[in-house]
Protein backbone atom coordinates (compact mmCIF):
# COMPACT_ATOMS: atom_id res chain seq x y z
CA UNK A 1 0.00 0.00 0.00
CA UNK A 2 1.57 3.54 -0.75
CA UNK A 3 2.01 5.39 2.32
CA UNK A 4 2.49 9.54 2.22
CA UNK A 5 5.72 11.05 3.15
CA UNK A 6 7.59 10.94 6.43
CA UNK A 7 6.91 15.18 5.87
CA UNK A 8 3.36 14.88 4.99
CA UNK A 9 1.97 13.51 7.97
CA UNK A 10 0.64 15.63 11.09
CA UNK A 11 -1.39 14.95 14.16
CA UNK A 12 -4.01 16.58 15.97
CA UNK A 13 -2.93 17.49 19.76
CA UNK A 14 -4.55 14.89 21.32
CA UNK A 15 -3.84 12.62 19.15
CA UNK A 16 -0.18 13.05 19.95
CA UNK A 17 -1.34 13.01 23.83
CA UNK A 18 -2.29 9.51 22.87
CA UNK A 19 0.43 8.33 21.31
CA UNK A 20 2.63 9.90 24.28
CA UNK A 21 0.51 7.71 27.29
CA UNK A 22 0.43 4.98 25.02
CA UNK A 23 1.63 1.85 27.72
CA UNK A 24 3.10 2.55 30.41
CA UNK A 25 5.77 3.60 28.72
CA UNK A 26 5.54 5.22 25.30
CA UNK A 27 6.26 2.83 22.45
CA UNK A 28 5.75 5.88 20.10
CA UNK A 29 7.55 8.89 21.75
CA UNK A 30 8.33 10.54 18.73
CA UNK A 31 6.77 10.85 14.51
CA UNK A 32 9.96 9.04 13.31
CA UNK A 33 8.96 6.02 15.91
CA UNK A 34 4.92 5.94 14.98
CA UNK A 35 6.20 5.77 10.73
CA UNK A 36 8.92 2.91 11.56
CA UNK A 37 6.16 1.31 13.10
CA UNK A 38 3.60 2.08 10.07
CA UNK A 39 6.21 0.89 7.69
CA UNK A 40 6.89 -2.28 9.03
CA UNK A 41 3.06 -2.91 9.27
CA UNK A 42 2.71 -2.08 5.53
CA UNK A 43 5.85 -4.48 4.81
CA UNK A 44 3.92 -7.17 6.35
CA UNK A 45 0.82 -7.01 4.80
CA UNK A 46 -1.22 -5.74 7.69
CA UNK A 47 -3.08 -3.16 5.10
CA UNK A 48 -3.52 -5.24 2.70
CA UNK A 49 -7.24 -4.72 2.17
CA UNK A 50 -6.16 -0.80 2.11
CA UNK A 51 -5.52 0.29 -2.09
CA UNK A 52 -3.80 3.79 -0.15
CA UNK A 53 -4.17 7.41 0.49
CA UNK A 54 -4.92 9.52 -1.72
CA UNK A 55 -4.62 13.62 -1.05
CA UNK A 56 -6.74 15.84 -3.00
CA UNK A 57 -6.07 19.21 -0.69
CA UNK A 58 -3.69 21.91 -1.88
CA UNK A 59 -3.61 23.89 1.48
CA UNK A 60 0.06 21.79 3.22
CA UNK A 61 -1.13 21.74 7.28
CA UNK A 62 -4.84 20.49 6.14
CA UNK A 63 -3.36 17.91 3.79
CA UNK A 64 -0.91 16.80 6.48
CA UNK A 65 -3.51 16.79 9.28
CA UNK A 66 -5.63 14.41 7.01
CA UNK A 67 -3.27 12.26 6.23
CA UNK A 68 -2.20 11.81 10.18
CA UNK A 69 -6.15 10.80 10.48
CA UNK A 70 -5.92 7.84 7.79
CA UNK A 71 -3.33 6.92 9.85
CA UNK A 72 -4.72 6.53 12.95
CA UNK A 73 -7.32 5.20 11.29
CA UNK A 74 -5.46 2.80 9.16
CA UNK A 75 -3.74 1.33 12.78
CA UNK A 76 -7.36 0.98 14.31
CA UNK A 77 -9.14 -0.97 11.99
CA UNK A 78 -6.72 -3.14 10.95
CA UNK A 79 -6.17 -3.04 15.13
CA UNK A 80 -2.55 -2.86 15.09
CA UNK A 81 -2.55 -0.91 17.81
CA UNK A 82 -5.25 0.03 21.01
CA UNK A 83 -5.56 3.13 21.25
CA UNK A 84 -5.94 3.86 25.19
CA UNK A 85 -6.72 7.38 26.54
CA UNK A 86 -8.80 8.51 23.34
CA UNK A 87 -11.86 7.28 21.51
CA UNK A 88 -11.80 7.51 17.61
CA UNK A 89 -14.13 9.87 17.01
CA UNK A 90 -12.61 12.11 19.99
CA UNK A 91 -9.25 12.18 18.00
CA UNK A 92 -11.37 12.62 14.54
CA UNK A 93 -13.00 15.71 16.11
CA UNK A 94 -10.05 17.62 17.30
CA UNK A 95 -8.44 17.05 13.98
CA UNK A 96 -11.36 18.65 12.65
CA UNK A 97 -10.91 21.62 15.52
CA UNK A 98 -7.23 21.76 13.42
CA UNK A 99 -8.64 22.27 10.73
CA UNK A 100 -10.98 24.98 11.06
CA UNK A 101 -8.04 26.81 13.00
CA UNK A 102 -6.18 26.92 9.93
CA UNK A 103 -8.86 28.01 7.72
CA UNK A 104 -9.36 31.14 9.86
CA UNK A 105 -5.53 31.74 10.51
CA UNK A 106 -5.60 34.93 8.21
CA UNK A 107 -8.93 36.28 10.43
CA UNK A 108 -7.32 38.05 13.41
CA UNK A 109 -11.46 38.31 14.39
CA UNK A 110 -12.37 34.77 14.19
CA UNK A 111 -11.42 32.27 16.63
CA UNK A 112 -12.71 28.57 17.16
CA UNK A 113 -14.19 27.30 20.37
CA UNK A 114 -15.29 23.37 21.56
CA UNK A 115 -18.53 23.74 22.48
CA UNK A 116 -19.67 20.38 23.11
CA UNK A 117 -21.92 19.79 25.55
CA UNK A 118 -21.74 23.31 26.68
CA UNK A 119 -25.66 24.69 27.20
CA UNK A 120 -26.86 26.06 24.54
CA UNK A 121 -25.10 24.42 22.40
CA UNK A 122 -27.25 21.43 21.86
CA UNK A 123 -25.97 19.57 18.30
CA UNK A 124 -22.98 21.74 17.71
CA UNK A 125 -19.01 20.65 18.58
CA UNK A 126 -17.69 24.20 17.46
CA UNK A 127 -18.63 27.36 16.88
CA UNK A 128 -16.75 30.10 15.00
CA UNK A 129 -16.70 33.32 16.80
CA UNK A 130 -16.19 36.81 15.64
CA UNK A 131 -15.27 39.38 17.75
CA UNK A 132 -16.68 42.26 15.15
CA UNK A 133 -20.58 40.35 15.05
CA UNK A 134 -23.56 41.55 16.63
CA UNK A 135 -24.33 38.00 16.42
CA UNK A 136 -20.68 36.69 18.61
CA UNK A 137 -20.81 33.58 16.29
CA UNK A 138 -21.30 32.55 12.43
CA UNK A 139 -20.46 29.29 12.21
CA UNK A 140 -21.61 26.07 13.64
CA UNK A 141 -20.11 22.73 13.68
CA UNK A 142 -21.40 18.91 14.06
CA UNK A 143 -18.33 16.98 13.48
CA UNK A 144 -19.47 12.61 12.81
CA UNK A 145 -16.44 10.06 12.25
CA UNK A 146 -18.95 7.69 10.77
CA UNK A 147 -22.36 8.28 8.70
CA UNK A 148 -24.50 5.15 8.18
CA UNK A 149 -27.77 4.66 6.37
CA UNK A 150 -31.25 6.26 6.99
CA UNK A 151 -33.33 4.30 9.69
CA UNK A 152 -37.16 4.18 10.17
CA UNK A 153 -38.41 6.64 12.36
CA UNK A 154 -41.14 3.95 13.34
CA UNK A 155 -37.96 2.03 14.45
CA UNK A 156 -35.85 4.35 16.15
CA UNK A 157 -35.93 3.42 19.31
CA UNK A 158 -34.91 -0.59 18.03
CA UNK A 159 -31.44 0.40 17.42
CA UNK A 160 -28.54 1.63 19.81
CA UNK A 161 -27.93 4.83 20.35
CA UNK A 162 -24.67 4.64 18.59
CA UNK A 163 -26.70 3.88 15.33
CA UNK A 164 -29.37 6.27 16.37
CA UNK A 165 -26.47 9.40 16.11
CA UNK A 166 -25.21 8.00 13.24
CA UNK A 167 -28.39 7.52 10.91
CA UNK A 168 -29.62 10.22 8.20
CA UNK A 169 -32.43 10.23 9.45
CA UNK A 170 -31.25 11.93 13.41
CA UNK A 171 -28.54 13.94 11.53
CA UNK A 172 -31.51 15.41 9.43
CA UNK A 173 -33.42 16.13 12.63
CA UNK A 174 -30.54 17.46 13.92
CA UNK A 175 -29.85 19.87 11.27
CA UNK A 176 -33.51 20.75 10.92
CA UNK A 177 -33.18 21.97 14.88
CA UNK A 178 -30.22 23.79 14.85
CA UNK A 179 -31.81 25.82 11.72
CA UNK A 180 -34.84 26.42 13.89
CA UNK A 181 -33.06 27.55 16.83
CA UNK A 182 -30.49 29.59 15.24
CA UNK A 183 -31.07 32.66 13.01
CA UNK A 184 -30.40 32.55 9.11
CA UNK A 185 -27.44 34.70 9.38
CA UNK A 186 -25.30 31.86 11.03
CA UNK A 187 -24.43 28.83 9.07
CA UNK A 188 -24.40 24.91 9.83
CA UNK A 189 -21.27 22.38 9.03
CA UNK A 190 -21.67 18.63 8.89
CA UNK A 191 -18.06 17.62 9.07
CA UNK A 192 -18.31 13.32 8.46
CA UNK A 193 -14.95 11.26 7.95
CA UNK A 194 -16.86 7.77 6.37
CA UNK A 195 -20.10 8.32 4.76
CA UNK A 196 -22.33 6.25 2.66
CA UNK A 197 -21.05 3.61 0.24
CA UNK A 198 -21.80 5.10 -3.07
CA UNK A 199 -24.83 4.50 -4.72
CA UNK A 200 -27.92 6.33 -5.72
CA UNK A 201 -29.76 5.30 -2.94
CA UNK A 202 -27.49 6.46 -0.44
CA UNK A 203 -27.00 9.72 -2.79
CA UNK A 204 -30.18 10.56 -2.11
CA UNK A 205 -29.51 10.32 1.55
CA UNK A 206 -26.82 12.60 1.28
CA UNK A 207 -28.34 15.34 -0.76
CA UNK A 208 -31.24 15.16 2.00
CA UNK A 209 -28.85 16.25 4.33
CA UNK A 210 -27.89 18.87 2.53
CA UNK A 211 -31.54 20.10 2.58
CA UNK A 212 -30.76 21.51 6.54
CA UNK A 213 -27.29 21.61 7.05
CA UNK A 214 -25.50 24.92 4.50
CA UNK A 215 -22.09 22.61 4.56
CA UNK A 216 -21.91 18.96 4.36
CA UNK A 217 -17.93 18.00 4.11
CA UNK A 218 -17.04 14.72 3.75
CA UNK A 219 -13.00 14.02 3.94
CA UNK A 220 -12.87 10.64 2.75
CA UNK A 221 -14.75 10.08 -0.84
CA UNK A 222 -13.83 6.19 -1.00
CA UNK A 223 -13.87 5.36 -5.33
CA UNK A 224 -16.77 3.54 -6.90
CA UNK A 225 -16.62 -0.03 -7.13
CA UNK A 226 -13.97 -1.32 -6.16
CA UNK A 227 -13.01 -3.83 -4.06
CA UNK A 228 -9.60 -2.87 -2.55
CA UNK A 229 -10.86 0.30 -0.14
CA UNK A 230 -8.53 3.64 -0.49
CA UNK A 231 -9.18 6.79 1.40
CA UNK A 232 -9.44 9.69 -1.27
CA UNK A 233 -9.16 12.69 0.84
CA UNK A 234 -10.80 16.21 0.28
CA UNK A 235 -11.49 19.20 1.85
CA UNK A 236 -13.03 21.47 -0.84
CA UNK A 237 -14.94 23.78 0.99
CA UNK A 238 -12.75 25.31 3.40
CA UNK A 239 -12.58 28.81 1.49
CA UNK A 240 -16.25 28.64 1.66
CA UNK A 241 -16.44 28.45 5.32
CA UNK A 242 -13.87 31.16 5.78
CA UNK A 243 -16.14 33.74 3.94
CA UNK A 244 -19.10 32.80 6.35
CA UNK A 245 -16.79 33.59 9.53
Amino acid sequence: MKLPEFDDIEFSPLAWKEWLVYGDQSEFPSKKRIYSFLRKQNREGVFEWCGGIENHVRNNRIRRLLNGYAILDLLNESQSIDFIKVKMWRMFEDTVGEILREVIKDKEECSVAHVDRWPGFKGLDYIITNSKSRLGWKVGVQCKKYVGTRIPYSRVDEYSSYTRGTSASKLYDKGLDLKERFTHKRKTVLVMFEAFKKGKLQKRRFDWLKEVWDSVVVFNKPPPNENVYTYRLHFDQYSKIARWC
